[in-house]
């Protein structure tokens, strides 16, 4: 910031300052300043474009090796495989429509073509409900 100033009070030209300039109702160095320093304006060298900025490589490097090395645990999930069967006649309920509910969340899917119903579940479920779609 004091870089910043110290230009504008020398006169100094800012690279690509006078086309944000252009946009201020009143075209004051103060008012410049308020601009940068609630962060509405960025200066940003040239050369940042490029990226070539070897300790931030080196930083991004290092992480990923500790990411490889020592990876975050992930969510598993635990397959349930639930037989659909008429209660009646005992013929499996083969390519049947259905809703399952698992611990209050809804997906709506169809039975394989051996009537079995696929649901995919985090370990901790507490309660899985089925209902059937039509005939």
């Amino acid at each position: 910031m004091d870089h910043v100033r110290q230009a504008l009070n020398d006169r100094q030209p800012i690279e690509g300052l006078s086309e944000l300039r252009a946009g201020l109702l009143i075209d004051i160095d103060s008012e410049v300043l308020d601009q940068i320093e609630r962060g509405e304006w960025w200066l940003v060298r040239a050369e940042a474009d490029y990226g070539d900025w070897p300790i931030a490589a080196q930083a991004f490097d290092c992480k990923v090796m500790e990411l490889m090395n020592n990876p975050p645990p992930q969510p598993s999930r635990t397959p349930r495989i639930f037989r659909l069967m008429d209660s009646f006649t005992g013929e499996t309920l083969v390519q049947r429509s259905y809703i399952a509910t698992v611990d209050g969340q809804t997906v709506q899917r169809t039975t394989d073509g051996e009537g079995i119903a696929h649901l995919f579940t985090p370990g901790e479920v507490r309660q899985i409900s089925i209902v059937l779609r039509g005939h």
